[in-house]
């Protein structure tokens, strides 16, 4: 797993700054041992805006967005495989995480049929 996917960072939305700024970021995630529970990505997101605006380079605004959004607990981070409960049942809601983006399980299918009736690739 890369800091953009659990992140759920869109990378084909970021600026070419952005990208190499994100790059950087994957780089020190790397060193750093992958932190992904909620207070080691805190900080280390925190880290990062430091180390990018010292160096000059700049930070994506989405990094301190997912910041903000997890410490108000607004996004959680899952870890790979983390899709179901210890139990096998899914912990979205309707199709839907808490954070808002739509559960790969069979739930989510209306909900990812309907935005491809729109057009949207999701």
């Amino acid at each position: 797993m890369t800091l953009t996917e659990a992140l759920q960072i869109k990378e084909h939305y970021l600026q070419p700054q952005d990208l190499r700024a994100m790059a950087y970021c994957e780089k020190r995630w790397q060193e750093e041992g992958r932190p992904l529970t909620r207070w080691g990505v805190v900080n280390f997101i925190e880290r990062m805006l430091r180390e990018l605006q010292h160096n000059g380079i700049g930070y994506p605004k989405v990094l301190l967005l997912r910041k903000k959004e997890i410490v108000g607990r607004r996004f959680t981070i899952r870890e790979p495989g983390e899709e179901q409960d210890s139990d096998g049942r899914c912990p979205c809601v309707g199709g839907y995480f808490a954070n808002g983006t739509i559960c790969p399980c069979p739930k989510g299918e209306p909900h990812r049929e309907q935005f491809r009736k729109l057009g949207m690739n999701v």
